[in-house]
């Protein structure tokens, strides 16, 4: 009689664990599992705009890589850009731009020319030497050339074209025939 119960209790064991196992796999649902990115690489690259900011550091050229979300046009690009280029200077406190200078409007000329109109700070508060005038200008110019699909950069003020923004550069031409002229030269145009 023992033999029975011991033959018994393991048919019945095996039963019960055959019994929970077809249970399990026929009933059970596994989860699904979504994958954390569903975006390709390019997708995520396509996504972002990428911006090199040129901003002086006394009289040489700091460089600083931005990534930017969205995909814009070259107007709000442009929009997008000189205010990183701000924000950039106001966190280094570069000295060169006076901090409560803002942009009123960007505009890009059909010849390809860009024009970034500023509030009066930068004109009126510009503290800045014939170097730091220099690198102002280079910078803002560097900045939008290399980022943009213009040809140059004109500077406004308050809506409106400035002779000097400093006293030692006339700024009511392009900024690019301006460098290019000081640089070949090394006199003021």
């Amino acid at each position: 009689m023992g033999l029975r119960i011991i033959v018994f209790s393991v048919i019945l064991i095996l039963l019960l664990g055959i019994g929970a196992g077809v249970f399990y796999f026929y009933y059970h649902e596994e989860p699904v599992t979504k994958p954390l990115i569903t975006e390709t690489k390019e997708a995520i690259v396509q996504n972002y705009t990428y911006f090199k900011i040129y901003y002086p550091v006394g009289s040489k050229m700091e460089i600083i890589e931005k990534k930017v979300p969205g995909l814009m046009n070259q107007t709000k690009k442009a929009e997008t850009l000189i205010k990183e280029y701000l924000r950039v200077s106001r966190e280094l406190d570069t000295g060169i731009i006076p901090p409560d200078t803002d942009i009123l409007g960007v505009y890009i000329s059909d010849d390809g020319t860009l024009y970034l109109d500023f509030n009066t700070s930068l004109k009126d508060n510009f503290t800045g030497d014939v170097t730091d005038e220099y690198m102002l200008l280079k910078s803002i110019s560097d900045t939008m050339i290399s980022n943009l699909e213009i040809e140059d950069v004109v500077i406004l003020v308050n809506h409106k074209e400035v002779e000097t923004i400093g006293g030692h550069f006339y700024v009511n031409r392009p900024i690019k025939e301006l460098l290019r002229i000081y640089t070949e030269t090394g006199t003021q145009p």
